[in-house]
């Protein structure tokens, strides 16, 4: 036996996968500020202004002291206000694709 003991227990080299060809991807798009944007604010405001006005146990919301129930009913407030903005912004895009504006 001959055979040296480190080539027994090297692993064969994995085949060469050639590379795809890079799709062209089309120019980013500048990202343009809306009014509505502003929309994005409002959970950051009740959340965090309004805990002042919200930062009490009584009264009780589905069992939750209020200022739980507050925290979450923005929690959900925002994803309904980021869905509304969502909408908004593709509506736009799709509007500023049919008059061929890039920005």
């Amino acid at each position: 036996m001959s055979a040296e003991p480190s080539a027994a227990l090297t692993p064969p080299a994995p085949p060469a996968v050639p590379a795809a060809p890079a799709a062209a991807a089309p120019p980013p798009r500048r990202h343009v500020w809306r009014a509505y944007h502003a929309l994005a604010l409002l959970p950051a405001l009740g959340m965090l202004g309004g805990l002042p006005f919200a930062n009490r146990v009584e009264p009780l919301v589905l069992g939750l002291p209020f200022l739980v129930a507050w925290l979450a009913g923005w929690v959900l407030a925002t994803s309904g206000l980021m869905a509304i903005i969502l909408r908004l912004d593709r509506r736009h895009e799709q509007a500023d694709d049919a008059a061929g504006r890039t920005e």
